[in-house]
């Protein structure tokens, strides 16, 4: 049996794809969250079903009556929006590509949807509500499986003539191995900068002193760090360096007043983010140095679907 809501005030949903699991929040305008629920991703078939999933968990959910006054849905997808924010452009985690997903919501529901970049939702989201409240001008960096960002200029996301800005986990970086990205690029921030790529690095320096591990996860790699092996702090001294010096580039073309680091790996905390801003200090322009704050994204998970909101509320007002 479905609830009915307290008041019937217009609400939006705010969704956030993920490869794992689809999260889901009915707020309103000012970020009060009346409901949050999840389903599974089904990437099955090059993810066909999934905007039909997204389809019938909102009206299971919500019912005929709730539906009524939602008045638009936010959605932030794992992977370039075309120009015109109508089409997923691709999204390899779930193999799509060319999906006319703002349509195929807006047929089925009825209901007026806003498409984005999930790197850039969450950048909204941080500015709206988390740590980037206050800030028209900022980084936000996602560091998990792969490497996101979301470049906030004059409050709005720097999205590129092609709709890709803020891809820098594509920034090519310079190393003495070669490693190939799931874009087809080789040496890509993220096959370095990355949980996959810190456990990669980690994998290649046991193997070169002939340790083996029984695991091989971030929190591991940190957790041996912090008893001081030799070989973790080695593989994460070389982490933040590749990824300071990536950030720092970035730093001395936009000049931002802040940095804002999200994602799995931000949960290491300070045996990240200390390190990490040493060597952003060390590659970055002088006079910006002196002048940026550095801080930890605070809306974890739910970043996304804030953003997603925020997103469809000021793209509509």
């Amino acid at each position: 049996m479905v609830t009915p809501l307290e008041n019937q005030e217009n609400r939006v949903i705010g969704i956030d794809i993920g490869g794992t699991f689809i999260k889901f929040a009915l707020m309103n305008s000012l970020s009060v969250i009346d409901r949050k629920w999840s389903i599974p991703t089904n990437i099955s078939e090059k993810g066909r079903f999934i905007p039909e999933e997204i389809c019938f968990s909102i009206r299971k959910t919500l019912g005929d009556d709730s539906l009524k006054i939602v008045t638009g849905i936010g959605i932030g997808v794992p992977g370039p929006i075309s120009p015109d924010g109508r089409m997923v452009v691709q999204a390899v985690n779930l193999d799509w590509k060319e999906l006319p997903l703002k349509q195929m919501i807006e047929d089925e529901l009825g209901i007026e949807v806003c498409l984005l970049n999930d790197a850039n939702a969450a950048a909204l989201g941080e500015m709206w509500q988390g740590a980037a409240k206050g800030k028209q001008n900022f980084l936000f960096v996602t560091l998990g499986t792969g490497v996101g960002g979301g470049i906030v200029i004059n409050g709005q996301v720097l999205n590129g003539c092609h709709s890709a800005g803020g891809e820098i986990g594509h920034i090519p970086v310079r190393s003495d191995e070669d490693r190939l990205c799931g874009c087809g690029g080789r040496n890509c921030l993220e096959t370095f900068a990355s949980a996959n790529g810190l456990a990669l690095s980690m994998r290649k320096k046991l193997e070169t002193v002939g340790e083996q591990w029984s695991e091989m996860t971030p929190p591991i790699i940190f957790e041996k760090a912090e008893q001081n092996n030799e070989y973790a702090l080695q593989v994460l001294n070389e982490f933040t360096d590749v990824l300071g010096q990536a950030l720092a580039g970035i730093m001395n073309t936009i000049d931002v007043e802040e940095v804002v680091i999200g994602g799995g790996l931000s949960e290491a905390g300070d045996a990240l983010l200390i390190p990490l801003k040493k060597k952003m200090d060390k590659y970055v322009f002088p006079q910006i140095k002196e002048h940026f704050s550095f801080k930890k994204a605070t809306l974890g998970n739910e970043a996304g679907i804030f953003g997603a909101v925020y997103a469809y509320l000021n793209v509509n007002k």
